[in-house]
């Protein structure tokens, strides 16, 4: 009765807590380092003494935000938040070595600027990183495309060195066989030539 007491208790602050939690929760993500949760008032002395913890909150499934940022819990490749500036040809291919090249270049002259505007003009310099974080978040984008390219690469590469591994040791067995099968002839050869010199002996004793 006591156990189930306490776990009663524990289910009420656990809800009390999250309560506190969601409605607090939007301003909370809009500052640069929120609060840790309230859930931590749940454990130690602050929980009433209680021996038993409260069960975990279930999973996160769906969209959740963190820090501002949006997130999906859902398999696939995050859709662009920013202004696309890469090209796509009108039959929906994209070149990926070459816009990343471009976004590559582009990035380092931004970066430059950027540097520039602390130097020269530091007011600003908000606009400067805008555009990096702007061509950073494309490139990252294009990235993440690839992922399914690179697993591909990843695991064909694997592939070929288990190939060729297997080759490796198929040759150094069919060397070793090929060694033991000279050296057994070379054995049998020997045998043999005893085996005839023993004749001749024993045929000149014999005739003695």
């Amino acid at each position: 009765m006591a156990d189930d007491d306490a776990m009663r208790m524990s289910e009420v602050q656990l809800l009390d807590a999250r309560n506190e939690g969601s409605s607090s929760s939007q301003p909370q993500l809009q500052q640069a380092f929120p609060p840790p949760p309230p859930f931590y008032k749940l454990y130690g002395a602050v929980s009433g003494g209680s021996p038993i913890p409260p069960p975990p909150p279930p999973p996160v499934e769906g969209e959740y935000q963190l820090f501002g940022e949006l997130y999906t819990t859902e398999d696939g490749i995050p859709p662009l938040s920013v202004r696309q500036l890469f090209r796509v040809d009108p039959y929906g291919r994209l070149d990926f070595k070459g816009e990343l090249r471009c976004l590559n270049r582009e990035l380092l002259f931004t970066f430059l600027d950027l540097l520039d505007c602390l130097v020269q003009r530091p007011s600003a310099y908000a606009r400067a990183v805008e555009n990096v974080g702007l061509i950073a978040r494309n490139m990252s984008y294009l990235l993440n495309a690839l992922r399914s390219e690179q697993a591909r690469a990843t695991l064909e590469h694997t592939l070929k060195v288990e190939i060729a591994d297997r080759e490796e040791a198929i040759r150094e067995l069919r060397e070793g066989a090929d060694a033991a099968r000279a050296l057994l002839r070379r054995v049998a050869d020997g045998i043999q030539g005893a085996c005839k010199q023993a004749e001749g002996v024993q045929q000149a004793i014999d005739g003695g």
